[in-house]
């Protein structure tokens, strides 16, 4: 098993590959790929460099053992177990798979679960040899991986848990018309998933009341699509759909009416007193007029006073020279001397 790690120091880059593998730094094969280049401003600006180490561990081959099978729970007992609400949906209809599992009888169950037991086993002793998977009937088949390294095969929103989950529903279910639902649980993931998942829904479904646009959520698999169209029944108001293909099937949350927008007076566009009209008119700098100096508006019309007509305007011909030749001078004025007027 071979594996890529990145991390500021070598030593935590070795911490995080024996963390990953559940084995100890000794048991596993280190190659450096690349190391931290130094920089002139001591890493001030840009990106921080990281080593690149390739961790390389070989699992030693564990002894067979028997896997503890716990003992078959009584038809009494499966009736008592809650069904969670999140199993059904508009996606799948509940009374068919509720129907399909009243049908399967312990007998079945248990041989499933020992199948499925098995073949997970198998795969965990090369993914992670120090995880054991314990099994249960409850709400179909449970499994627990525990164990150390148990939290690797989580895998970005679940999705190394959902892939080991598919594939031993698909093994354990093989060539039989006796479907039983199962499921692959560790470190309470499915929980927390399930809470995010309905916080996510009421978030979303709030903000499709406030505006009153439909909103999208990312694809999704069944089981988490389920979670959401749980959730959304609850809430009043609103409703979802599923739409489009496997692995691109999403969720879609819808308002039941049509938004009621209100309108705020003070910031509404257009806006004016007289009834909440909006007026072209009354706009600063239309044709109702503007506001004078001291804040006073009036009318266009009456605002200014056309100067009467004097007649067409004469036409000047004259050049520049004309016009200061005949310009009059000081010492040509009336009543002035040599050195101009002098009242006494």
């Amino acid at each position: 098993m071979t594996e890529i790690f990145t991390a500021s120091s070598l030593d935590e880059a070795k911490q995080k590959a024996a963390q990953s593998f559940g084995a100890d730094i000794s048991a596993i094969e280190f190659e450096v790929i690349e190391e931290p280049k130094r920089s002139l401003l001591g890493g001030l600006f840009g990106k921080k460099e990281e080593y690149r180490v390739r961790a390389t561990y070989n699992a030693p081959e564990p002894a067979p053992q028997e896997t503890e099978v716990p003992a078959p729970a009584t038809e009494a007992e499966e009736a008592s177990a809650p069904v969670a609400a999140a199993d059904f949906t508009a996606d799948e209809p509940a009374e068919n798979t509720a129907e399909a599992e009243k049908e399967v009888s312990p007998e079945v169950k248990l041989e499933k679960m020992q199948i499925g037991a098995e073949y997970l086993q198998g795969i965990l002793d090369q993914l992670a040899p120090e995880v054991k998977c314990a099994g249960r009937l409850e709400n179909g088949i449970s499994f627990s991986l525990e164990g150390n390294g148990a939290g690797s095969l989580i895998g970005r929103r679940g999705e190394t848990l959902d892939a080991l989950q598919y594939l031993t529903s698909m093994v354990a279910n093989r060539g039989d018309k006796d479907y039983v639902r199962l499921t692959i649980d560790t470190c309470g993931y499915r929980e927390k998933r399930r809470k995010a998942l309905k916080e996510l829904a009421a978030r979303i479904s709030k903000n499709v009341l406030r505006t009153g646009r439909s909103i999208a959520l990312e694809p999704m698999n069944p089981y988490e699509r389920r979670i959401i169209h749980s959730t959304v029944t609850e809430i009043e108001g609103v409703s979802s759909h599923s739409s489009g293909e496997e692995p691109n099937r999403k969720v879609i949350i819808t308002s039941d009416s049509a938004p009621a927008y209100k309108r705020d007076d003070k910031n509404a566009r257009g806006y004016r007193s007289g009834g909440g009209k909006f007026d072209r008119n009354d706009r600063r700098g239309g044709r109702g007029g503007r506001r004078n100096d001291r804040g006073e508006r009036g009318d266009r019309g009456e605002r200014r006073e056309r100067r009467p007509s004097e007649g067409p305007r004469k036409l000047d011909l004259s050049t520049s020279f004309e016009k200061d030749y005949k310009r009059p001078k000081p010492e040509d004025a009336l009543n002035a001397g040599v050195y101009g007027k002098i009242d006494i």
